[in-house]
């Protein structure tokens, strides 16, 4: 179930605002934002990144991140983690070795509690001192935070399982 909160959790809140739609967020700094301007910048022209806002960019590599961190989580869970699918040429039927999906996993894990562990002090400031100039509002924060610490709990919560599940007997 690790893989759940990234791809039906964090992607479908991030795709309208992929799309320039700031749903459950407050339209002129969002749309300053997506476009590249810092708060307060107005109309001043910024190119983007690749013929995208960057703004679109930047949500868009957060949401193929959160796919691929649920195809991992999912792969955590699954039998083809443990052994590569026969669609995987040179690789079908042998076994995966335990580090290629640990270290995602382990690296992964310990960036998201690090940067799960500042939300608190984060949301209460914001809470406290929310206005209309900030670029997200606080039922799009109320709205993304369990997504984002049920991840931080079911990611390592998948590794140490998948590490019990193929660790070698002494």
């Amino acid at each position: 179930m690790a893989w759940i909160a990234p791809v039906l959790g964090f992607i479908p809140l991030h795709i309208p605002w992929i799309l320039g739609i700031p749903m459950f967020a407050n339209p002129d700094p969002f749309h300053e934002w997506y476009h590249g301007r810092g708060p307060g910048v107005g109309d001043h022209p910024v190119d983007g990144f690749l013929g995208m806002p960057a703004g679109a960019f930047y949500l868009g590599l957060l949401c193929v991140l959160a796919g691929l961190g649920g195809v991992l989580a999912l792969g955590l869970i699954s039998d083809w983690g443990v052994t590569f699918p026969r669609w995987v040429p040179w690789l079908r039927g042998r076994r995966v070795p335990p580090w290629l999906p640990l270290t995602p996993t382990v690296v992964g894990s310990a960036v998201m509690i690090g940067y799960s562990a500042t939300l608190p002090w984060q949301f209460a400031a914001d809470l406290s001192r929310s206005s209309p100039q900030d670029i997200f509002t606080p039922t799009g924060v109320l709205i993304g935070l369990p997504l984002l610490l049920a991840w931080t709990i079911a990611l390592p919560l998948a590794g140490w399982s998948y590490y019990r599940r193929t660790r070698l007997p002494r």
